[in-house]
């Protein structure tokens, strides 16, 4: 197995961090837009209210991974390519 580098953690950190999380909450927020969007059907509604919760959680959990690899730690599951 091949030893993973403080810099290589880092730099994970910053894609998870600067661009996973940020697109996450681009997500939830268009999602938002749709919930309050008067002219969208109630179908819409429903489904970007089940998406904002599916993409905000998505955003938490990356700002984590993110945390968890800038303190050196590998969160469960997670494989370096």
């Amino acid at each position: 197995m091949a030893r993973i580098t403080r810099a290589r953690m880092n730099s994970d950190a910053d894609y998870w961090e600067n661009t996973a999380a940020p697109a996450a909450d681009e997500a939830a927020a268009d999602c938002k837009s749709v919930i309050a969007d008067p002219t969208a059907s109630e179908y819409a509604q429903q489904s970007a209210a089940r998406a904002l919760d599916i993409h905000s959680e998505n955003a938490a959990t990356y700002r984590d991974i993110a945390e968890s690899l800038r303190a050196g730690e590998v969160p469960d599951g997670y494989e370096f390519d």
